[in-house]
């Protein structure tokens, strides 16, 4: 057997291993239960914001991690808590104190370029903690309240949109792997093809019609208009996660998931899409009232 056969092949069983592994603790601590939530919420956003900032550190930054994680988290927690407690308002305001530290750390670390080390720490809590609080809203939010039960916790539409993306993917690799000869962005991500971004984005459309009959807290119709948003602004996550790592010149954020990459590779196109979704589903409810 072709030598280049093999190794596609021991990627492609890694891989899977790894991805399966991966789906399932991820869709268990989405699922058990509002705390399992608030740990994947946690660890997911620790692990984002750690590998984030190891790459932008490579191009010659000195942001502090450590701290911009702590901000990380407190923001999370907050919000967190905001939600389950409906505390009111003004506790959110209380976020921002623990984030002006950041300009009097620079002030005394006598590091090299501040304006820009405190610059990518509001950036990573932006790219990164945003989408997670948008997590946190569509699961324990109100904005499906009068759908929801009564302990306030829904994780399906969460969920839904990871299993879009997952199945996204997971296709646009396995038709893009052997039918790729039309590169879709060769300057960013060489090995992305159309053809494996066409069959990724039929057969997203095709889970995004059949996810109604799972989890109908959605319409039809608002599933495939997600699948749409998957498609289109997955790939652009994709992308800019590319540009970044093509900019510092390495292949992956990380070593976390081996035929994958790091976390961050998994995550580049769910934190991209899900404040798209939910622009979509607010903008829903504002206008439809539905």
């Amino acid at each position: 057997m072709n030598s280049k056969i093999i190794q596609v092949l021991n990627n492609f069983i890694k891989r899977s291993i790894t991805g399966t592994l991966f789906v399932g603790i991820t869709t268990a601590l989405i699922l058990i239960n509002k705390w399992t939530f608030l740990a994947f919420i946690l660890l997911s956003g620790s692990w984002l914001i750690i590998e984030f900032l190891k790459i932008v550190n490579k191009d010659n930054q000195n942001t502090s991690i450590l701290y911009t994680l702590l901000n990380a988290m407190i923001i999370l927690v907050t919000v967190f808590f905001g939600n389950l407690l409906d505390l009111k308002l003004i506790i959110y305001f209380l976020v921002a104190i623990p984030i002006f530290f950041l300009f009097i750390i620079e002030l005394f670390s006598k590091k090299t370029s501040p304006i820009r080390n405190i610059a990518m720490s509001f950036f990573a809590l932006g790219y990164i903690v945003f989408p997670m609080i948008v997590a946190i809203l569509l699961v324990i939010g109100d904005l499906f309240s009068y759908q929801y039960g009564s302990d306030g916790f829904q994780p399906c539409v969460l969920l839904g949109i990871l299993i879009l993306i997952w199945i996204y993917d997971s296709t646009a690799y396995c038709f893009g792997v052997p039918l790729g000869k039309h590169k879709l962005f060769i300057r960013v991500s060489p090995k992305k093809s159309w053809e494996g971004t066409i069959g990724g984005a039929i057969c997203t459309i095709v889970a995004g019609y059949l996810l109604n009959f799972f989890f109908p807290v959605l319409t039809k119709i608002d599933w495939l208009i997600i699948s749409l948003v998957v498609i289109v602004f997955g790939t652009f996550g994709d992308l800019i996660e590319s540009l970044f790592k093509r900019n510092i010149n390495i292949k992956d954020s990380g070593k976390t998931l081996p035929g994958h990459g790091g976390i961050l590779d998994r995550f580049d196109s769910f934190i991209f899409t899900l404040p798209w979704v939910f622009f979509y589903l607010i903008i829903k409810q504002l206008f439809l009232g539905i």
